[in-house]
């Protein structure tokens, strides 16, 4: 026998189901209305665009709702996992060298701004 069977007229939808089901009938009633009155295809400037209303909000509902329940990472992949070091060890973390920096860049790019090198244009 089947789930559908068994079940009771009476019987409640889980509250995710109802919230999943929402949204798509929505979209499907919003379709339904665009194609049916040509009025709602154009923009009105007190609604706005009523295409984005009847189809565009609802599709992003429901996208939304689609991408809540995919599942989380809880954590960090085991090969990202800091390495522990035993008690009392310690490692100075390495220090990179400097890079040089140029010297004058600002007073050069001044002096181009203003004419005063000729050589830059």
């Amino acid at each position: 026998m089947s789930r559908i069977a068994n079940a009771s007229p009476d019987a409640e939808l889980p509250a995710d189901a109802v919230l999943r089901a929402l949204p798509i009938g929505a979209l499907f009633l919003g379709a339904i209305a665009l194609l049916s009155f040509p009025g709602l295809r154009t923009g009105t400037s007190a609604v706005g665009w009523p295409p984005m209303w009847l189809l565009g909000l609802p599709a992003v509902v429901w996208v939304t709702l689609q991408l809540l329940r995919l599942p989380r990472r809880r954590g960090r992949a085991s090969s990202a996992m800091p390495r522990r070091r035993g008690p009392g060890v310690s490692v100075q973390a390495r220090r990179r060298p400097a890079r040089p920096r140029r010297a004058g860049l600002a007073a050069r790019a001044a002096m181009a701004a203003a004419g005063l090198l000729h050589g830059l244009r």
